[in-house]
């Protein structure tokens, strides 16, 4: 066992959690331990794989209006259009950004609920979100989310400060809840959450995604792009080892089940552990093929460890 399992397993140990349930104490816990902006792959240990770079607009300085210029004025900021059509030399005004409002789509659908080592990828999925959550408010601006399980989708609008992020947790609390106790079939799909999105996102947002995009499509590229015209979109896959691969100790054979399916996996036989892997890279690599389209960028994170231990601390970033 590795020292990171063992860290792991003392990080349940400290917060008395199961890694199959969300506790509202787990959340708060990444007030210490917020992500903060920008978010990308390029510092922490998760890696991008195969997604355009998504460029990070962040806080600065958004137009304002024109006016005649003025000696002294910066000359790059001169807007030629207005300046050719009045025949007098215009220059542009700035001001600066007051706001960038993070929205944040969480997946907690039936195959989240799932996870071989430390947590359930939708716990994972959790604990992501209520991370980002904290390090938008301390950076003073706004959070919101949209969360769905495979039969209901849930919606918080804009919040502020720190009760702006206790209602978040809250919401999201409640929602991972419900979707761990639910057993019907499936009539929420991730396609039907980016079309809500569409509608309910305000145009220059950080939209942040949260899932094991097990239900991406090629229907996705056009939502996904059509998102990102107005904001910054970044996926953030969860996943657990043993999707990519069967554990190599393994000499007996691995009983699974899905709903009703129950199944056996020839963990023992080299031939099948093979398959088993190189179906797990083909999936994966289906989905970076469409991030790639979508010029979504992507961060991977593993459900195996504790998230403060997959980025650098006191970077406070992914």
């Amino acid at each position: 066992m590795t020292a990171h399992v063992q860290n792991a397993g003392d990080w349940l140990a400290r917060w008395q959690s199961n890694g199959i349930t969300a506790s509202i104490k787990e959340m708060l816990y990444y007030q210490r331990f917020p992500i903060m902006p920008p978010y990308s792959a390029d510092r922490g240990r998760s890696a991008q794989q195969g997604a355009k770079r998504s460029a990070w607009r962040g806080r600065g300085m958004e137009f304002d209006e024109v006016r005649h210029y003025q000696a002294g004025d910066d000359i790059r900021a001169i807007d030629w259009r207005v300046t050719a059509r009045t025949g007098k030399t215009h220059t542009k005004l700035f001001r600066e950004e007051k706001e960038r409002p993070v929205f944040v789509c969480v997946d907690l659908s039936a195959s989240m609920q799932f996870g071989s080592q430390l947590l359930f990828k939708s716990v994972c999925a959790a604990h992501t979100a209520a991370a980002i959550a904290w390090g938008t408010v301390q950076r003073g601006d706004r959070i919101g989310g949209l969360f769905f399980s495979q039969t209901q989708a849930h919606d918080i609008k804009l919040q502020a400060r720190t009760k702006g992020v206790m209602q978040f947790i809250q919401l999201l609390h409640r929602s991972h809840a419900e979707a761990a106790a639910i057993d019907s079939v499936k009539t929420e799909h991730l396609n039907m959450q980016l079309q809500r999105l569409l509608k309910i996102v305000h145009p220059g947002s950080d939209v942040l995604l949260i899932s094991d995009f097990t239900d991406l499509n090629d229907d996705s590229v056009a939502l996904l792009k059509g998102l990102k015209r107005h904001n910054t979109v970044t996926a953030v896959r969860i996943s657990d080892p043993l999707e990519h691969q069967l554990p190599l100790h393994a000499n007996t054979s691995l009983a699974v089940q899905d709903g009703d399916y129950h199944g056996i996996l020839h963990a023992q036989a080299a031939h099948f552990r093979e398959a088993y892997q190189a179906k797990a890279g083909r999936l994966q690599q289906q989905q970076n093929n469409i991030f790639q389209a979508s010029g979504i960028q992507v961060i991977d994170i593993s459900a195996a460890l504790p998230l403060e231990h997959q980025w650098p601390r006191g970077k406070r970033r992914l």
